[in-house]
């Protein structure tokens, strides 16, 4: 139509001339209409045909779109990613490898959640989450799991607190305090809970608090002290500092929990890839 001529639509379409006229004959039959008149050597387009160039040339433009999107897609370049993660990993480690990870990939559609482990885990096994960053996911849960960091618990103190002093603190040394804990569903409370034994909780005073943040705000404010993960970017210099529990060692081992990673975009895989390199040697975790 825009070039008025089928020999010449055929030389660009790189078509047979036979092959074009053809095809027209076959629309305007299905479509019941003539699409075009013959002028002489030129071929001019009717009502319907004029309407339906139109009409192809926007649906043409949006399939080249669409195209393009998913090329996008497949190279990691668009789509969507949406994952969770523990505290503090998530702000302390993870924030500023998402910010990055952002700027380099600007379509991407990025979701990050910050929950406890056991609703990351559910959330990734009803494919609601693409992965988690959380604690070993129950088995029955049927998630691939990479490890990749051990983080211990420790005892967040106040500098003025009589016990920052010592290197490291002993269980019977916080009989009688205020210990400032997260909610049951937090992976370091079961840790504590699970490392002191039974018998010994009742000569602890508990205060649930739902943020590491507002325990360290209380402990700076010299209320109670706090069980946290060892990270040193949570002590304040002057205020705040952590120190380990020696005869205890609570451990737990934090990874990447996801379903297939024949499910996951490419984008997905790429974030991935970058959380882990906190897991790597050449990352230090306090």
């Amino acid at each position: 139509m825009r070039l008025g001529h089928f020999l010449k639509a055929a030389e660009e379409l790189q078509y047979a001339p036979s092959t074009v006229t053809l095809q027209i004959q076959r629309l305007e039959a299905d479509l019941d209409v003539s699409l075009f008149v013959r002028d002489g050597k030129r071929m001019i387009a009717t009502e319907a045909g004029r309407w339906l160039y139109q009409e192809a040339s926007v649906l043409l433009k949006s399939i080249g779109a669409m195209r393009q999107t998913v090329s996008d897609i497949a190279a990691g370049d668009s789509g969507s990613v949406r994952f969770a993660a523990v505290e503090p990993i998530a702000s302390q480690q993870l924030a500023t490898l998402v910010a990055d990870f952002c700027r380099e990939r600007p379509r991407v559609e990025l979701t990050m959640e910050v929950s406890g482990s056991r609703s990351i885990a559910e959330r990734v096994r009803a494919g609601e989450l693409d992965f988690g960053v959380c604690s070993s996911p129950p088995s029955k849960l049927m998630l691939a799991f990479e490890p990749l960091i051990e983080e211990r618990l420790g005892v967040m103190l106040n500098m003025n607190h009589p016990l920052a002093d010592r290197d490291s603190i002993s269980a019977s040394d916080l009989e009688g305090l205020t210990i400032l804990v997260k909610e049951p569903t937090c992976i370091y409370r079961e840790l504590w809970e699970t490392t002191i034994h039974p018998t010994r909780q009742n000569q602890f005073s508990y205060m649930e608090v739902g943020s590491f943040f507002v325990i360290q705000q209380m402990v700076k404010a010299e209320f109670g002290i706090g069980i946290v993960p060892i990270y040193s970017s949570l002590e304040q210099e002057g205020s705040l500092v952590i120190r380990p529990i020696a005869d205890l060692e609570p451990v737990v081992t934090i990874g990447i929990a996801y379903r297939d990673k024949n499910f996951l975009g490419k984008a997905a895989l790429f974030l991935m890839e970058a959380i882990r390199s906190i897991g790597r040697p050449s990352l230090n975790l306090a």
